[in-house]
């Protein structure tokens, strides 16, 4: 992917500028449904107040209505007017009219009470009617039409006043018709007997103008009930699309044409009207999209800033990381001598700290591997220092043994043949490892050479443990101890030379060890002129100030004698350490005029543990 390879820096710019986008977006889509929720709540509580206030103010209006229309059926001067109408077949124009004239003034302060009373008509039993006009100047008739439709309206209303609209022709509306709320109540006597229909114009106003608060929502519609669940006004042309006022709930959800809509729903007190009103919520929230987008203009910001802060801080903060990945791709290339500045002691310190570890301890395994081989060549120069021709010279051994043999001179023959196999011994590559029991047959060369050189004031013991015969040696570990003894040791005693050479196995509990751990303790011990404590310590002093450094026989010449007597001793000294370290190694114990002990501890097995 990608992704993967992009700077740790890169990845961890993404991921916060992710990470944020993702915040902002839920936490903003959480704000807006939250807000969504309570804004509905306020709403729907605040519409519902206003419905209520509105079905109040009505009430009151529709009340004063229904004041008129009892003043007006139980006047007794109106109910003897209308039924001396009906009883008169034919009445007198003079009659007619001057009813009329009273009845005008028995009115007149109705209609300045009700300015919105467009026209009132009252009608006999038989149909006889007398009109009055409002305060408007223009004039309204009521056709036949809308007095056959009010008439059978009133059927079973029991003298309540019903509502209802109606279109009549009208010269004050362009269209020659204009739309009236109409209210109409059969007119009966104290004992319930009809005498006459009163019908009452009134201007839309007069309900309109108490429910604008409800309408000013382009997607809000009002509907007002009668006591009989009858129609009496609506904002909405199409009538059919007007609920049922016992389906809905107030303060309720309802969806029209896949549109949410709030309802409020209030019923008068006095009058026993209902007002029903709806508002379009999806219109409504559609206003507050504006918080969610708000919050994601914040969260764009934000990221922005989360960037900018991000680049400036990575580069302070991830400073030591980029200091650490730098020492790395120098160690990589070879340089292990590369070290990191620790800055601080948080996790990124931790791992400069570490690396650094890490670098000085590879940087001194490189040195002691390198020292070992460095070793290991010394110690190959040092055996072979004297050969010109190692193949040449072992022939000529091989040559001279057949001649001194021919001359039936077995003795000079057996020290030809030590000689020869201790030549083709060494010729062997130091760095292999041997056997114990072939480490220990060329030590028997080599002393058998040295009893001749001695004669009987030399006596030798070789010894070696059962069992341990087959344990893996470094090469050429003991020749350059054993000489040593007839280099220093013996050079000045005149007296009985006695040489001990033990190899045996040591268990976890020995004392010679100093740890538990088993081990091959090979011990070559001598009663010659022994060392003193200075001078031990000052070959086991030389063998550590000569790590690295090699030796050979062209730098002998003009050196100390001491050093260069006691190479052999410095090399196993150095070779063992290298090899092995602790506790495994040389250990020397020597006293003056009483003989001095070489003790090499191996490990059982030829390998150490990995402490």
């Amino acid at each position: 992917m990608k992704l993967d390879r992009k700077s740790f820096s890169q990845k961890l710019i993404v991921s916060l500028a992710v990470i944020i986008l993702i915040a902002f977006a839920v936490s903003g889509y959480i704000t807006y449904r939250i807000h969504l929720n309570l804004f509905t709540e306020e709403i729907s509580e605040q519409f519902s107040k206003t419905n209520e206030q509105a079905a109040a103010r009505l009430d009151l209006q529709i009340r004063d209505i229904y004041r008129i229309s009892n003043f007006i059926v139980f006047h007794p001067y109106v109910q003897q007017v209308l039924e001396r109408s009906a009883q008169t077949e034919q009445r007198e124009t003079f009659t007619q009219l001057s009813d009329q004239d009273e009845l005008n003034k028995l009115l007149f302060q109705v209609k300045y009470d009700e300015p919105k009373l467009t026209a009132m008509y009252l009608y006999d039993v038989k149909e006889n009617g007398f009109s009055f006009a409002g305060t408007n100047t223009y004039s309204t008739q009521l056709t036949k039409e809308a007095f056959s439709h009010i008439k059978s309206s009133l059927d079973g209303s029991f003298g309540n006043l019903i509502w209802f609209p109606l279109q009549l022709p009208s010269s004050n509306a362009a269209s020659g018709y204009q739309t009236f709320f109409a209210a109409a109540r059969q007119m009966k006597t104290v004992q319930q007997n009809p005498y006459g229909i009163m019908i009452m114009l009134f201007d839309q106003s007069l309900i309109s103008e108490y429910l604008i608060d409800l309408v000013k929502d382009d997607q809000a519609n009002v509907f007002l009930y009668d006591k009989m669940d009858n129609l009496v006004y609506s904002d909405v042309s199409e009538l059919n699309a007007a609920p049922k006022p016992g389906s809905v709930i107030n303060r309720s959800i309802g969806h029209v044409d896949n549109e949410q809509y709030l309802y409020a729903k209030s019923r008068s007190g006095q009058v026993d009207f209902t007002l029903i009103s709806r508002v379009s919520l999806d219109s409504l929230q559609s206003r507050s999209g504006i918080i969610l987008q708000v919050n994601l203009l914040i969260g764009i910001i934000s990221l922005l800033l989360t960037v900018v802060l991000v680049i400036w801080a990575g580069s302070r903060l991830l400073r030591p990381l980029r200091e650490l990945v730098q020492g790395m791709t120098r160690m990589k290339a070879g340089d292990m001598r590369t070290r990191v500045e620790v800055r601080s002691d948080d996790e990124l310190g931790f791992m400069a700290r570490s690396f650094n570890s890490m670098a000085e301890h590879v940087d001194s395994l490189i040195k002691e591997v390198y020292e070992r081989q460095l070793s290991e060549r010394e110690a190959e120069l040092t055996a072979l220092q004297a050969q010109l021709n190692p193949h040449f010279l072992h022939n000529t051994l091989d040559s001279i043994y057949w001649m001194v043999y021919l001359k039936d001179d077995k003795e000079t023959a057996g020290l030809i043949v030590s000689l020869s196999d201790m030549l083709r011994y060494a010729l062997e590559p130091a760095e292999t490892d041997t056997t114990l029991y072939d480490e220990f047959s060329q030590i028997r060369n080599y002393l058998n050479i040295q009893n001749h050189r001695f004669g009987h004031q030399l006596e030798s013991i070789v010894k070696m443990e059962e069992g341990i015969e087959r344990m893996p040696i470094p090469r050429l570990i003991l020749q350059p101890l054993v000489e040593n003894v007839f280099v220093h040791a013996f050079t000045e005693k005149s007296s009985a030379q006695v040489l001990v050479i033990r190899a045996y196995s040591a268990d976890a509990s020995d004392n010679v060890t100093a740890h538990p751990v088993p081990a091959i303790i090979i011990e070559i011990i001598d009663n010659g002129k022994g060392m003193s404590d200075e001078m031990i310590r000052k070959v086991i002093g030389a063998a550590e100030a000569s790590r690295g450094q090699i030796t050979s026989s062209e730098d002998t010449p003009g050196k100390d004698k001491r050093r260069r007597n006691h190479i052999g001793i410095r090399s196993v000294i150095r070779r063992l350490n290298l090899l092995y370290g602790e506790p495994y190694g040389l250990r020397i114990e020597s006293e003056v005029g009483i003989g001095t002990t070489f003790r090499v501890i191996l490990p059982l097995g030829g390998e150490a543990d990995d402490r």
